[in-house]
């Protein structure tokens, strides 16, 4: 059963998204072909126990992690060559995220600077990320569908506390 006025984001928040990478909301370009999108915040905590008390008697915070996955499609060889451009918008793709082995033995692994999940509908920021790294990549197929590249990450923080409106300048 499909559900009502999904597609109004009446009840749900996030249709028609894109992800995009730059320096700032302003200057951030859309990656095309993604498929699907994860972030994933870890809060690490330590409990304390005592000697015949049964189950903690206090919880401190101990760290933080951020992580995002990104799923897409590998753009054909003639997407790549330019023709045609990516649909739906987008320059890059999320291979060309991905550093070459020799950046990261010689220690030159690009950061992303910021990163974003954006409604295209509502021109609205739904999480934020800053200071990205690229920690894991990986290409699959399953049966006979299409390649698909998956780009694990981490990152500094996330900010999605509220979403927020970008009002971007009138072309």
């Amino acid at each position: 059963m499909a559900l009502p006025n999904v597609t109004g984001e009446i009840i749900a928040q996030g249709y028609n998204c894109q992800v995009r990478v730059g320096t700032n909301p302003m200057d951030a370009v859309p990656i095309a072909l993604v498929a699907s999108f994860q972030i994933a915040e870890d809060f690490e905590v330590q409990d304390s126990r005592c000697i015949n008390h049964h189950g903690p008697i206090s919880i401190d915070s101990m760290g933080y992690r951020c992580t995002a996955t990104l799923d897409g499609f590998l753009p054909s060889k003639r997407t790549l060559n330019g023709q045609p451009p990516y649909a739906g918008g987008g320059d890059i793709a999320i291979m060309d995220l991905v550093p070459a082995r020799a950046q990261f033995k010689d220690g030159r692994q690009p950061k992303i600077a910021y990163m974003d999940f954006f409604n295209k509908k509502k021109e609205a920021i739904l999480a934020t990320l800053r200071c990205v790294m690229i920690t894991s990549n990986g290409i699959g197929v399953e049966g006979n569908s299409y390649v698909r590249n998956n780009v694990q990450m981490m990152a500094l923080e996330q900010n999605a506390k509220k979403f927020y409106t970008v009002k971007f300048p009138k072309k």
